[in-house]
Parts: structure tokens; C-alpha cells; sequence
């Protein structure tokens, strides 16, 4: 089900924590190019952070240019945060609102960006895929076409460090992370990071249930004779 999410328009139907819902995408998550790509831009130790479909329906009006990565109140120049793909599943053209990006806007730092500002459509063809910094400044394109639409596929990858735009370990039932593989269980964030779960991996409590392992259990009190007088 797609949903009028985040429109004034209601001509952008979205369809959130796509993980949850089909196992269609999850070798886009694991293709050593992306994973290459994306450990460039944010490092090694990356998690999933937005996984959307949208489809962009004849009459929409444009996005306002923004970053992706101004949710998290860090000041600014500082790491890249955020590493983003967007997969055209129609042609993206700029009847159909291809979108605006702003080339090298994600260097500017607190420089702030003119709505009127010269931007970059991404045009390209069905099955292509354009990636780009959370911080550079971009917009979807007005729908200008009759009878058009723009279907996508937008997939974020955050840096592990900081909390997700999408708490995957909660919209993501754990009977459906089982059948996933075990690199994109990683991804959500079943990674053991510093003590893990009770000093266990995340992926082993994902298998068995026990958040804590039998040998870490505590008896603070212990029945004694004198308990029963």
C-alpha cells in the first residue's frame, strides 16, 4: 500500500520501511558496488537507513531544495553522515520531475542554498541508479506531464554511529530479518556494536530469543532455612 506521506499535494504516494514488506530488493543491498560505494563515502560500518518507494503522480509540484542529513543537530563542517541511492523503476525525465540535484553543494557546509539556485536534473533511463552525499542539496522535480508517472526506489545508508531515520529493528519483524541474508541482518542493525546484547551478538539473539545468555544470570537473592521460619 502506497500512502499521500509528506505531500500538500497528495501527488506523491510513499510506501516506508520497504524491507518489511518484500524481499525483492534485498540483493540491491549486498551488490559489492554499492557496498564499495557506499563504505567510500561513510566508512565500513554502515546501516540501513530509509528504504521508500515512491511514485511522483502527474501535478505534483516540486520539492524545496534540502540536505537529507540536517536531522541529526551536528554542527557543521562534519563527517558525512548519510549515502544515498535512487533508483529510477520508470524513465526519469524533466516532464516527470526528474530530480534537482545541487553538484557540490554538499562541500558548502552552513552556506545556505537560494531556492532559485542553477541545479543538475538527473534524467536516466529505467534500471539506473544515481547516488549522491546527504548533504548536497537536492528536490524532486514537478510532475509537468498528463498521464506520467515517476516510480522509484529511494535507499539511504547511515552511518552506524547514529540513530536511523527508520527504526528498522522495530518495523521489521524478526520471523521476516530471519529469512534475509545474513549481511543485510547486519545492515539493520542486528551488528554487535561495543557489549552487543548482554555481551552477546545481535544475530545470535535474533536465532535463539534469549535476550540473556543462561550464564549471565544474577540470583541477588538466594532462598535460605531461615527464609521459611
Amino acid at each position: 500500500e502506497m500512502r499521500a506521506i509528506g505531500t500538500d499535494t497528495g501527488k506523491t504516494l510513499r510506501a516506508h520501511n520497504l524491507l518489511a514488506k518484500t524481499r525483492a530488493a534485498d540483493y540491491i543491498f549486498l551488490d559489492p558496488r554499492l557496498r564499495a560505494i557506499v563504505a567510500g563515502v561513510i566508512g565500513p560500518f554502515a546501516q540501513v537507513n530509509v528504504t521508500t518507494l515512491f511514485n511522483l503522480l502527474p501535478g505534483e509540484t516540486r520539492q524545496l531544495l534540502h540536505q537529507d542529513d540536517g536531522l541529526w543537530p551536528i554542527a557543521r563542517p562534519h563527517p558525512p553522515f548519510l549515502c544515498n541511492a535512487l533508483i529510477a523503476l520508470d524513465d526519469f525525465d524533466e516532464e516527470n520531475g526528474a530530480t534537482h540535484l545541487v553538484p557540490y553543494s554538499h562541500t558548502w557546509h552552513d552556506r545556505k542554498v537560494d531556492q532559485s539556485v542553477e541545479t543538475t536534473r538527473v534524467t536516466m533511463p529505467s534500471g539506473s541508479m544515481v547516488m549522491w552525499e546527504g548533504a548536497m542539496w537536492h528536490a524532486g522535480g514537478a510532475n509537468v506531464s498528463q498521464d506520467r508517472e515517476r516510480l522509484g526506489f529511494f535507499m539511504s545508508h547511515g552511518v552506524g554511529y547514529l540513530r536511523p531515520q527508520e527504526n528498522q529493528l522495530l518495523s521489521v519483524p524478526r520471523d521476516v530479518v530471519r529469512q534475509m541474508p545474513r549481511g543485510l541482518q547486519r545492515l539493520l542493525g542486528y551488528n554487535r556494536f561495543g557489549l552487543g546484547v548482554d555481551g552477546r551478538d545481535p544475530i545470535d539473539v535474533l536465532y535463539d530469543g534469549d535476550v540473556m545468555h543462561p550464564t549471565a544470570r544474577v540470583n541477588w537473592w538466594r532462598k535460605t532455612d531461615d527464609d521459611t521460619k
